[in-house]
């Protein structure tokens, strides 16, 4: 049996090497509690929110691609096809592969949640004062809302006169992002 060409084992070594990738950041998962795993975090914010699909870049979705090209390649070389061709179709594999891990991480990241409910939820509902709340926009006190299936201290400015603790309050508006507006319930 003739020995392997060079292309067909530098293919499957470079697909082994992101199968070893894989498996060594499963075995961090499983025993060390941390996949070994590091986003690049390679885009620009300008606007405020989180960086596109480049911000999914990671030693996994690396992985992924490397595996795939190698792999892919090697598969290619073998069905016959010249390196070159073996190559340009291991790279659009190791892409998909890639682009399909880093969307799926995408959509799972977006799902997932730190279990913190969403302030806006409290518009409209009725609470308690729990540390008095000074008259007309002076100052900040705090109230206990229910809302995001639990009670929740928070911040509260009034517009109206102070309100002393204890007293029952409706929740009108949200005073930035951390804070509402209340008024006393007649």
């Amino acid at each position: 049996m003739p020995p392997e060409p060079f292309s067909l084992q530098l293919f499957e070594g470079i697909g082994f090497f992101g199968l070893f990738l894989i498996v060594l950041q499963a075995i961090f998962g499983m025993f060390v509690g941390h996949d070994g795993d590091t986003n690049t975090d390679a885009t620009v914010d300008t606007h405020g929110g989180h960086g596109g699909y480049a911000s999914y870049l990671s030693l996994k979705s690396i992985s992924a691609m490397l595996l795939g090209f190698g792999f892919g390649g090697a598969v290619l070389l073998r069905a016959g096809y010249p390196a070159g061709i073996a190559a340009a179709g291991g790279i659009a594999i190791g892409i998909v592969i890639g682009a399909s891990y880093i969307t799926l991480m995408k959509s799972l990241n977006q799902m997932k949640s730190d279990g913190t409910a969403v302030l806006k939820e409290a518009v409209n509902r009725t609470g308690t004062v729990y540390l008095s709340v000074p008259g007309e926009n002076s100052g900040s006190g705090e109230v206990q809302v229910s809302y995001g299936g639990r009670l929740q201290n928070v911040r509260a400015f009034t517009q109206g006169p102070a309100l002393p603790s204890g007293t029952s309050v409706r929740v009108l508006a949200l005073h930035g992002e951390q804070a509402v507006i209340v008024e006393k319930i007649s």
